[in-house]
């Protein structure tokens, strides 16, 4: 097996760019089929890249059946005549991994134009962590669920991981588990700004400190509404202007701690001490690939089902050493204005849970100049990263 100091970055950077987005709605909508919803997506995507569907030949789908749609009826529905097609695991932790199998796919000549669609309908599916949820037999996996369900503890949801770990990483590091609400409250304002998200009631710290417990220490505003809907976006050989540049990837891999080696916890592994180091997590893939450093990041988007998540990508990407991120995202530094705007348009906690698709299609408008009140001032670099490793690096053409 390889080891970090073997690492080689494949020539990719700037070989792809995101040239095209759209979305559907995110509200839930009981008596629209999924297949609406990504077709709305698709047609808007392939229209914002200046194409017409005819000259998509690649097509990536995240999600799929039964919460989506699969890649197969995507393309029989809408008269795609993909030459590579691809389709991911259902979970959140994979938008960046289909964005970098398209640039590859472009990169090597497997396709020119590349479709990537994440559409979901979650109305349909009933409470995460329920029996009729479809989601619900993955907490009894030989190795556990994927997010640290544990079915015979009765940790059935993803919640109960995400508050275990906040737990933990409270008691770890010493702090004031109170202060979380600097992260809802800062992407609240931010989706105030933003027309299609769900969540735009004011939000103050006495609202959050009211907000109904679910799983002791995380309450009710700590949890990213769950809606239907779609994203898409075309990536192809950089076009022009408004191309945005794939200028760095890296798929599930941030230490240890994270999801691929220790699920139970959302982030935080109950491993002792084997957390990547400061220096260790400012030279990731990612950055190596792109020729940056956090230092370079204009605009950043993170994983946010659970308010707590970002803290751990935050400290995972090099942005903050190891338990500093709880203090480091008070007093405004992510909100728009701040040090590093962070989840510009709400994130999943407020604008809507698309699995991190609303996040990289913010930083995509933010890098064209066409994110209106939201824009952040000159913005030339972004970065997406998750809880669970998997990073894209951005930058405007």
């Amino acid at each position: 097996m390889n080891s970090d100091s073997d690492f080689q970055p494949f020539g990719l950077s700037g070989k792809a760019a995101i040239v095209g987005v759209g979305a559907s709605g995110f509200a839930q909508r009981p008596d629209a089929s999924v297949f609406q919803f990504a077709g709305d997506a698709l047609v808007a995507a392939v229209a914002d890249a200046g194409l017409v569907k005819e000259q998509i030949d690649g097509l990536i789908v995240q999600v799929g059946s039964p919460r989506g749609a699969d890649y197969d009826g995507i393309a029989e529905t809408f008269g795609l005549t993909p030459r590579f097609c691809s389709q991911t695991w259902a979970h959140g932790r994979f938008a960046a991994t289909v964005l970098a199998h398209a640039a590859m796919a472009v990169a090597t000549g497997l396709a020119t134009r590349v479709a990537c669609v994440m559409a979901m309908k979650n109305s349909d599916l009933g409470r995460i962590g329920e029996a009729n949820n479809p989601f619900f037999h993955e907490q009894f996996r030989e190795n556990g669920g994927p997010h640290g369900e544990a079915g015979h503890v009765g940790m059935a949801s993803p919640i109960a991981g995400a508050a275990m770990a906040f737990d933990f990483y409270c008691r770890r590091y010493g702090h004031d588990r109170e202060l979380l609400g600097a992260v809802p409250i800062t992407f609240r304002r931010h989706a105030r700004l933003t027309d299609d998200a769900l969540m735009t009631r004011e939000m103050d710290w006495a609202d959050y400190h009211a907000a109904r417990p679910i799983i002791d220490p995380l309450r009710l505003l700590d949890c990213s509404p769950v809606g239907d809907g779609a994203v898409c976006m075309i990536v192809s050989a950089p076009q022009d202007s408004r191309s945005v540049v794939i200028t760095g990837v890296q798929g599930i891999r941030a230490g240890r701690d994270s999801f691929i080696f220790a699920p139970h916890g959302l982030g935080v592994g109950q491993q002792s001490g084997q957390r990547l180091t400061r220096t260790q997590a400012r030279g990731q893939a990612a950055y190596e690939m792109a020729g940056m450093t956090p230092d370079g990041i204009d605009v950043l988007g993170l994983y946010d089902s659970f308010s707590p998540l970002p803290l751990y990508a935050l400290e995972d990407f090099g942005f903050c050493g190891e338990g500093e991120a709880l203090a480091w995202v008070q007093d405004g530094r992510i909100g728009l204005g701040g040090e590093i705007p962070i989840n510009t348009s709400g994130g999943q906690l407020s604008q809507a849970q698309m699995n991190g698709w609303g996040q990289i299609r913010e930083l995509v408008t933010q890098l064209r100049g066409e994110a209106g009140s939201r824009q952040v001032t000159a913005a030339r670099t972004a970065m997406w990263a998750t809880v669970g490793g998997d990073a894209l690096v951005l930058e405007k053409a």
